[in-house]
């Protein structure tokens, strides 16, 4: 039986998917960081190691070299980058040959699975945020990604900064007071503000604990405070303005799809503020879910990789097993 690998790696979690040829889903696995820029090669390389290691025991099958494998990676975005990871791939033993692992950024592999192959448009916002598209003749552009210090506007990091933001000019008088301050203090444990900017210098408040206050942030905005509900407006327009530069650049004269992948995008109080941002920018554009998670979409790839075109039946079979 011929084995396939879709790797989903992200800036919070990992996600590995083993399928066959036919597309039947054996098993599915999970592992940590896998942001080389955040967890470090060795962190990210064990993050892999442990989804890959979990899709196999769920299949009930022993480690073994896959006939192709795709990987999507949180900031694959360069040719060095992808060939580390290609590298450390067949290292450990994940496909055949070199020439079997695939590696690109993890939008691709979200557009792929989102629109099942079709072109268009992927929007991600999970720990940080991006913007990718793809035509039927194979161009390509991005907007956004350049990394939480430079960008990853509306993506949950981006959110989590701001709400504290927000909390401190609440506290300073220097805006209004908002229900933001009491859910941070309790999601991250301190009794004070002064302790957020304590271990935010001593590295003791790490990227992802930020990035789960925009469930605060949302909890909030749905119980009507304004504050919050400000943030979300703005993060949906940062977010909106990657999508319209992808789709000038691509799909000037077209109606492009367009889907949500990541958790902060596709949050149910967040995507309809991120939706009709997108329709006052990009009025052409059809926002639609999503068909596959991204790891089915590095499953897709993958089995393109091996030879086996993606039949409607393929599709149809990881579809239905997640």
């Amino acid at each position: 039986m011929a084995l396939f690998l879709g790797i989903d790696g992200g800036g919070t979690s990992t996600r590995a998917l083993l399928c066959d040829e036919r597309g039947r889903v054996l098993g599915l696995g999970t592992g940590g960081v896998a942001n080389h820029l955040h967890a470090g090669w060795d962190g990210a390389a064990g993050s892999l190691h442990t989804a890959v290691a979990g899709a196999f025991a769920a299949a009930g099958l022993t480690a073994t070299p896959c006939s192709a494998a795709f990987l999507g990676m949180a900031a694959a975005s360069s040719d060095e980058t992808r060939q580390h990871w290609r590298e450390l791939a067949h290292q450990l033993g994940l496909a055949t040959a070199p020439a079997a692992i695939g590696v690109d950024h993890d939008i691709r592999i979200a557009l792929a699975g989102g629109l099942a192959g079709r072109p268009g448009i992927a929007l991600i916002a999970g720990t940080g945020s991006s913007c990718y598209g793809r035509t039927a003749e194979g161009a390509t552009w991005q907007a956004g990604g350049w990394g939480s210090i430079l960008d990853d506007g509306g993506g949950g990091y981006w959110l989590g900064l701001r709400a504290v933001g927000a909390a401190i000019r609440g506290d300073d008088g220097r805006g209004p007071a908002t229900a933001l301050r009491e859910r941070i203090l309790a999601r991250l444990h301190v009794s004070n503000l002064r302790e957020i900017v304590t271990r935010l210098h001593d590295g003791t408040l790490v990227r992802h604990e930020l990035a789960r206050l925009a469930e605060d942030v949302m909890a909030c905005a749905a119980a009507g405070d304004a504050a919050a509900q400000e943030l979300l407006a703005r993060g949906a327009g940062e977010l909106a303005a990657m999508v319209r530069a992808v789709a000038r650049k691509l799909f000037p004269h077209a109606a492009p799809e367009v889907i949500f992948a990541g958790s902060t995008a596709t949050a149910a109080t967040f995507a309809p503020v991120i939706a009709a941002a997108i329709a006052r920018e990009v009025p052409a554009a059809r926002v639609v879910p999503a068909e596959l998670p991204p790891a089915a979409g590095a499953a897709l790839l993958a089995l393109e990789l091996g030879g086996v075109r993606p039949a409607p039946e393929v599709i149809l079979a990881l579809g239905s097993a997640l």
